[in-house]
């Protein structure tokens, strides 16, 4: 505890620190208009900083309007998206049992590999069918314009050959009927 003669010299000292505490506290009173008009300044200035916020907030909402009259439809839209989802979903059902019978259909092919390897042995007699075919196909082409070239020999010939033929026809015994 403290002695009580020397209470009132704490109690002068801590006063003293009390008005030194308020004087500090008018010194900055002093400054406290300046600071003010400082502080006010900024104000201004942070107004005309924000001064075109007003209209951009209206373009904003303006800009989220247009957006949800355009985002309107898109339930609709997403509605139909999910019938044609569930329209591709039934088609597909029978999807699996088609898939089984492809499966099936190909077993036999599976049965072709001991055919593939019986017809190995075949290959060069195959192939010397297909040489003497390609030695055909120039003579075939060479019988052909012969051919072609008999064919206008022919037709001189048919008219020198026809009076024979209805001479022939004409005889007793031809066992045709006459023609006159």
């Amino acid at each position: 505890m403290t002695s009580p003669l020397l209470l009132p010299p704490l109690l002068l000292k801590r006063a003293l620190d009390d008005l030194h505490d308020l004087a500090g506290l008018a010194r900055g009173l002093g400054t406290l208009p300046e600071k003010l008009d400082g502080l006010h300044d900024e104000m201004r200035g942070l107004r005309g900083d924000l001064g075109s916020l007003p209209t951009q907030l209206d373009d904003l909402k303006q800009a989220i309007a247009g957006l949800r009259a355009d985002l309107g439809s898109l339930p609709d839209q997403m509605a139909a998206l999910n019938d044609g989802i569930a329209g591709v979903n039934e088609s597909l059902g029978p999807l699996p049992a088609k898939l089984d019978g492809v499966q099936e259909l190909l077993v036999p092919m599976q049965e072709l590999e001991p055919v593939r390897k019986a017809t190995v042995p075949l290959e060069p007699a195959i192939l010397a069918v297909r040489d003497s075919v390609d030695e055909l196909e120039p003579m075939l082409e060479r019988l052909d314009r012969s051919i072609r070239d008999l064919h206008p020999k022919l037709d001189g010939i048919h008219g020198a050959v026809e009076p024979i033929g209805t001479l022939a026809d004409r005889l007793p015994g031809s066992g045709r009927r006459n023609r006159s």
